[in-house]
């Protein structure tokens, strides 16, 4: 099926196991370290003529007993930064090295690589990525895998991923149990309009959310606040928060970037972000937890810390030993 404002895709050629993936569309990868078969591969997933996007596939970690028959199995969404695509988790978030002995499924799809979608339906109406995730795959996925649905989901990203994960979490109450963002874009009306005027413009250049995908702040002010995670805590009762970030100072334990790197420009307006998230958390009684960790700039190796310190509480939510 052609998909509506998809590019060209490349699926790699299966590697012959034996044994084939657990659904059609899906693929075992023959020269990717990062992603070895049987526990990793990919997926195409059927996109409804009435969405658009731009890459429908995904990379899934299914647990190394999975062909055991009569199990199920919880499931953990790791939303990727931008402009990062389906392979980040486990290119640059060592994600298989980090669950491949965990009893828990991990499903990392496409959102937007190149042109970053912000897990959002375009104002402009030019992609749907919200549609396309909660809608089309996240059910796709769970119906051809042993997934246990509901009770028993969470969802982490960095960035713009942290930010997807606390928007689909307040867009459908109840849907995942617990969500983490690593320096995630989690408040943009922090500042109320101001800081939306300073994210729109800083829009322009594809770090945060132009005029084509939530429109202007001071004319559609309402639509910023329909997607922005801090004005809308009370549709995050019952989940359990998890939130990283630094300040942007150097210091940290993964300094390897030249002084005025733009990574440590950009992670101190992410600390008042998630500062001011929690607090807004706190006030409204969703439990929430924190790790403001201090010297350290934007990038993987603090999202990966970000990780390891949220994921024994993600498992836990989902029903999982840690």
């Amino acid at each position: 099926m052609p998909l509506a404002g998809c590019g060209d895709q490349q699926a790699a050629d299966p590697v012959s196991l034996g044994e084939a993936p657990p659904f059609p569309g899906a693929y075992y990868l023959e020269d990717d370290a990062a992603c070895p078969p049987p526990q990793c591969f990919e997926a195409s997933i059927p996109v409804p003529e009435s969405v658009s996007i731009t890459d429908s596939r995904v990379r899934i970690i299914v647990p190394a007993d999975y062909g055991q028959p009569g199990r199920s199995w919880p499931v953990l969404y790791l939303l990727h930064d931008a402009p990062g695509d389906f392979r980040s988790w486990t290119e640059r978030g060592q994600a298989h090295a980090t669950l491949k002995d965990l009893p828990v499924i991990a499903v990392m799809p496409d959102g937007g690589g190149g042109t970053p979608g912000w897990y959002s339906d375009w104002e402009d109406g030019s992609f749907q990525w919200q549609t396309y995730h909660m809608e089309v795959l996240l059910p796709y996925v769970e119906q051809h895998l042993r997934a246990r649905g509901d009770g028993a989901r969470a969802i982490a990203g960095p960035s713009m991923g942290g930010y997807g994960a606390m928007h689909y979490s307040a867009s459908y109450p109840g849907r995942f149990v617990a969500a983490a963002g690593f320096s995630g874009a989690v408040d943009f009306l922090h500042l109320d309009r101001v800081s939306a005027l300073y994210a729109f413009l800083a829009g322009f250049t594809g770090v945060t959310p132009g005029p084509a995908i939530w429109g202007d702040p001071v004319t559609n002010y309402a639509r910023w606040q329909q997607q922005d995670p801090g004005s809308r805590v009370e549709q995050l009762l019952g989940t359990r928060i998890f939130l990283s970030s630094g300040n942007g100072l150097p210091g940290g334990p993964h300094d390897n970037l030249p002084a005025g790197a733009p990574e440590y420009a950009i992670e101190p307006f992410l600390l008042m972000m998630n500062q001011s998230f929690a607090n807004t958390l706190t006030a409204a009684g969703v439990p929430v937890e924190t790790l403001f960790y201090g010297p350290g700039y934007h990038n993987w190796p603090y999202y990966r810390d970000g990780f390891a310190w949220a994921l024994p509480g993600l498992l836990e939510a989902i029903g999982v030993d840690p």
